[in-house]
């Protein structure tokens, strides 16, 4: 196995169930190795296990499929025409599509009005109009960039201070698009009421919390006037209707405690026209599980009768569905097992299709009733590369922390097996984040090394996701402090198990998990290879140029900039590197806004300064923090390459 094998892989990260519940519109991506670039085309699946079909074809980037509510016609994203992402409408009956839009920037997250006639979707609006003519463009671009707000850069967008989200409706008959919302804030995510007379949708609010905290406002179509309906709810996002329109659901945290960091984002119901918020899973210790993007994590799914709502949430390294009642907060699992699901759709009362995936394959397709029996699988994209792959073994293995209690970790090991192997620990990011029951091709060299005779540990330590808001918050303030010494038990266990050489202990990890590397180097000498990706090291720095920073180290050192300094200095692991044995690898991309390069700069700095071991550093240009998923997929060979090479070159016994 190799790490280019990463390019043939499909997969599922949207879908959309018809109306009758008896198709499933869903994005497949795969990868254009001529161009080096994504594409991504739409195909329609049977929900009674029929053949799919290809929906829509071309070298282009076909995204977030919606079924019309008669299910007669298809809406989509797609830069068929060029750059920027428009809507385009095509019949279920297949035929050519219409675009819809031509919104300056990106549509996103379009969504069908009750009636069909209109679309509501999100764009941006810039502060100064911007030039047309490409040469104008170019000089627009290179102006002074004046600042006043404190979040003015989003990773993987770059600068965000000279332009707003807002709200749109487009009329399907006329083409006629007007915009609904405006004003200094991020509106997000509309939903249609059932009566198609309001909308609801996310908006940020302004000064020093912009990016922590947002709102769910309420806006009449026919005015634009809006109402803002939650005041309590912290970063409150995807909002949905109950079928009686009577009331709205959404995700969010505590509003007692904002930051970003706040691993524990719940459930919560307010009335539509404004009233007390209900946390509704206050009761449940698990937290509900957004996509990356806000604009298009699906929200709670109402019931038909408004008894109940089903959404995302982890669980001990799984993603599951659970159904929460309005009445009491009670919840119920619908859809479980050993795999996480990474994006459901459903017709309420009749049928819900999700992707899922585990250890042994990405996210396929799937539909069930909507009690959760009579599951059926519709695809299985990657079955031809999967049969060519040497086959890695992976399962769930559980440790005793030195804190006491138990660990949970998954172990990657190769089909046959002689003897101690070599051990790579690879450590998830977040913190709150966290290993488990899922084929990641962000972190492809596990398999790579699993197929060349390597163990491979991802363990989940205190701070980590799926175990409840008490696990997930043990580690504020302890960054690398409690969580090593978990890491190195469960090292420990392995090597006393006859299962890792301890003479072959390589460590390694992304973002988070990048700090946890460059804090393991500094406190230990057991391993004789480290790959550092996209790390925090410098907590000081790290809280003024990412763009989290302001919210997230707060969150996460306890304590505000000046109160927390010596926490902040404490736990930078800059401070630790005159300590360093270890030959180590940074990888970072050049573009990341969330842990911004410089903190790799600082790490390859005070090694090349402490002159003791091997050290390289490379940057990928134009890649963000989440290059190693999405960015150029040359990039992402390379960088799963290197991490393979790096470990086996310096644990080697040659």
């Amino acid at each position: 196995m190799d790490a280019a094998d990463l390019l043939a892989f499909k997969t599922i990260p949207e879908l959309d169930i018809s109306p009758d519940g008896t198709r499933v519109a869903y994005v497949v991506t795969w990868i254009d190795t001529e161009k080096d670039e994504y594409r991504s085309t739409i195909h329609v699946a049977p929900t009674d296990g029929g053949a799919p079909v290809e929906f829509t074809r071309g070298p282009t980037r076909d995204s977030d499929p919606r079924w019309s509510h008669d299910g007669r016609d298809l809406a989509f994203l797609s830069d068929r025409t060029g750059g920027e992402r428009q809507i385009y409408v095509m019949s279920a009956r297949g035929g050519e599509p219409r675009q819809l839009t031509s919104v300056p920037g990106h549509a996103e997250a379009a969504s069908w009005s009750p009636d069909g006639t209109k679309i509501v979707f999100s764009a941006r609006v810039w502060l100064e109009p911007r030039p047309q003519d490409a040469s104008a463009r170019a000089r627009w671009e290179e102006r002074p960039r004046h600042v006043t707000k404190a979040q003015y850069k989003t990773d993987g967008h770059g600068y965000t201070f000279d332009s707003r989200s807002h709200l749109f409706i487009v009329d399907l008959a006329t083409g006629e698009t007007k915009q609904l919302t405006d004003g200094d804030f991020e509106d997000r995510a509309g939903s249609w009421s059932p009566d198609g007379q309001q909308i609801a949708f996310a908006r940020t609010r302004g000064g020093k919390g912009e990016y922590s905290w947002s709102d769910i406002w309420v806006a009449d179509v026919a005015t634009g006037a809006a109402l803002r309906i939650t005041e309590n709810v912290g970063r409150a996002t995807s909002p949905t209707w109950s079928p009686d329109g009577t009331t709205i659901a959404c995700y969010g945290t505590d509003a007692q405690e904002p930051g970003l960091g706040d691993p524990m984002v719940r459930v919560w119901t307010v009335p539509a026209h404004g009233g007390e918020e209900r946390r509704l899973t206050e009761r449940y210790d698990r937290g509900a599980v957004l996509l990356p993007t806000p604009a298009i994590t699906p929200g709670p799914i109402w019931s038909p009768d408004n008894a109940s709502v089903t959404f995302i949430a982890g669980d001990h390294g799984n993603m599951h569905l659970v159904r929460a009642a309005i009445a009491d907060g009670s919840t119920s699992g619908v859809v479980g097992g050993e795999r996480q699901i990474t994006f459901a759709s459903a017709q309420p009362g009749s049928r819900i299709a999700f992707a899922a995936g585990d250890l042994a394959a990405p996210s396929d397709l799937y539909v069930t009733a909507w009690d959760g029996s009579r599951e059926r699988r519709l695809t299985r994209l990657n079955k031809e590369i999967l049969a060519q792959l040497a086959p890695v073994h992976g399962e769930r293995r559980t440790f005793s922390s030195p804190h006491g209690g138990p660990l949970e970790g998954w172990l990657f090991l190769p089909s046959e097996r002689r003897g101690p192997a070599p051990l790579l620990v690879d450590i998830h990011g977040g913190p709150a984040s966290f290993a488990g029951n899922r084929f990641s091709l962000s972190y492809f060299y596990r398999y790579v090394l699993a197929s060349r005779g390597w163990a491979v540990l991802t363990l989940n330590p205190t701070g980590s996701g799926s175990y409840g808001r008490e696990f997930a918050n043990g580690i504020r303030a302890k960054w690398g402090e409690l969580d090593l010494p978990e890491q190195l038990a469960a090292v420990d266990q392995l090597v006393a198990d006859g299962i890792a050489d301890p003479d072959r202990l390589a460590v390694a990890g992304y973002s988070y998990g990048g700090f946890m590397t460059s804090w393991t180097i500094g406190h230990t000498d057991r391993f004789k290879a480290a790959v550092v990706g996209a790390p925090v090291t410098n907590q000081e720095s790290f809280f003024g140029t990412s763009d989290i920073g302001m919210w997230f180290a707060p969150w996460e050192m306890n304590a505000g900039l000046t109160e927390g300094r010596e926490t902040f200095r404490r736990l930078s692991p800059i401070n630790y590197v005159d300590r360093v044995r270890t030959p180590t690898l940074v990888l970072h991309g050049e573009a990341d806004e969330r842990c911004p390069i410089g903190q790799g700069e600082e790490l390859f700095a005070g090694l090349v300064a402490a002159a003791r071991v091997p050290t390289e550093f490379v940057r990928y240009p134009g890649g963000s923090h989440m290059f190693i998923a999405e960015g150029r997929p040359s990039h992402r060979v390379d960088f799963n390459r290197r991490v393979v090479d790096w470990v086996t070159r310096h644990t080697s016994r040659d």
